[in-house]
């Protein structure tokens, strides 16, 4: 409605004008500065405005890079990786990757799905149990009275209590035993009875629940070994039918190729990996994405465990525990350590015997590419964390002569959950 008052006062002062029946305004009448309503701001004009000011282009460097500043480091892996496999990438606010990675690793289980903020978190548990056997039912009772004051996760078997996890790790070494394991060189143990049973509760106790029907889980198997004759097969089989059974969609990977995915993103997928874990130590040498070659040797740290355990007349627990030790450097061990010299040992002996038959199988291989540079080695998995472990590979390296050049040795990030990250990543691809 026109406010009469105000209009005939604008018009006594000559700012407002009828010509042939139409209002004029002239604004070189008015004093002071010119105000104004602003309009009601509409949301289609500047999404039109972002889109002019987007290059045509997005192969920018600069423009990409800026882009991918936005993400967490594991969205950007999950992005290149969706772009090289000619995936779309839209993730909208609040949408959170569904998939889950499970490392089904001889020493450690390690599961790992994306947060609501985009990041990989991880769980996992020590692949081992502890078997405590009753003599009487008070017996039976007494003994569960205290597993259940520590609080400890076990379970009830005729034969006894099988205390699992890290707790069975930390009883064995409190009463000088060794652990046993539901796995054996990277497969279900075939002198375990009860390796599936126990498995599967490790399992369930890291991967939780499907967050929607059917969600994907991708889990890490072994290599064909070439220095060992077993079957990695039925491993395979009983694993995605336990998984199926609670409720996931699940695809294996061999863990070398996830650990390409995790670690290999910036050299565009090209390389040589090596998962180095407790039971064996898994190869793969990776075209552009594409595991070319893969395969596995039987030795690695339980190898390592066992012989230095013979050397100083100790178990195994208690060498795996001073081999977990920050004080460990397999480069200078303490002279005055005799557990620490005898891993150190047996160290250097399984790394010149993994790159021996590395380097004779590789140059048996028909499928081996010729790469015109030479390329990157990473390792990653338990087997790597002392210190020095690089050091000690690449001197045995410079000692072995290889079909392939190599242009660096690097360990993996986070080399104990680096095959996990790698199996979220391939899990959570769209």
């Amino acid at each position: 409605m026109v406010d009469e008052k105000r209009l005939r006062e604008l018009v006594d002062r000559g700012v407002v004008k009828t010509e042939d029946g139409i209002r004029v305004i002239d604004a070189s009448q008015l004093d002071g500065p010119i105000r104004y309503r602003p309009r009601p701001q509409d949301k289609r004009a500047e999404v039109g405005k972002r889109r002019k000011e987007v290059p045509e282009s997005r192969e920018d460097p600069e423009v990409e890079e800026e882009e991918q500043e936005l993400l967490p480091p594991n969205m950007k892996k999950r992005k290149i990786l969706n772009t090289r496999f000619k995936k779309e990438f839209d993730m909208v606010e609040g949408d959170i990757p569904k998939g889950v990675g499970l490392d089904v690793g001889t020493s450690f289980l390690v599961a790992g799905r994306f947060d609501a903020q985009g990041n990989i978190n991880f769980t996992k548990i020590r692949d081992c149990f502890l078997q405590i056997p009753f003599k009487t039912p008070i017996n039976k009772r007494m003994i569960q009275a205290g597993l259940n004051d520590r609080q400890v996760p076990y379970i009830e078997h005729p034969d006894g209590f099988f205390v699992l996890g890290e707790d069975a790790f930390i009883m064995a070494n409190e009463r000088h035993q060794n652990t046993r394991r539901p796995m054996s060189r990277g497969v279900l143990s075939p002198k375990e009875k009860a390796a599936f049973p126990i498995l599967k509760e490790l399992i369930s106790m890291i991967i939780g629940e499907p967050k929607e029907k059917n969600e994907r889980l991708v889990f890490s198997v072994p290599a064909k070994p070439i220095d060992a004759k077993f079957d990695q097969l039925f491993h395979q089989d009983m694993i995605r039918s336990f998984i199926t059974s609670k409720g996931f969609d699940p695809h294996p990977m061999n863990e070398a190729e996830a650990l390409a995915y995790s670690e290999l993103l910036e050299e565009g997928l090209t390389g040589i990996t090596m998962s180095c874990g407790a039971g064996m130590m898994n190869v793969a040498v990776l075209s552009a994405g594409d595991p070319v070659v893969t395969f596995s040797t039987s030795r690695s740290g339980d190898w390592v465990d066992a012989q230095a355990a013979i050397a100083t007349d100790m178990t195994d627990t208690i060498v795996q525990q001073e081999k977990e030790s920050p004080e460990l450097d397999l480069m200078s061990p303490d002279p005055s350590n005799q557990i620490h010299q005898a891993i150190a040992v047996y160290y250097g002996n399984l790394i010149v015997y993994t790159l021996e038959q590395i380097a004779y199988d590789l140059s048996r291989s028909a499928a081996l590419p010729k790469f015109k540079d030479p390329i990157p080695l990473v390792v990653g998995g338990g087997s790597t964390l002392p210190k020095g472990f690089v050091e000690k590979f690449e001197q045995a390296l410079a000692t072995i002569p290889m079909p392939i050049a190599i242009s660096q040795v690097r360990r993996a990030t986070d080399p104990l959950h680096a095959v996990a990250n790698g199996l979220v990543l391939a899990a959570s691809m769209e």
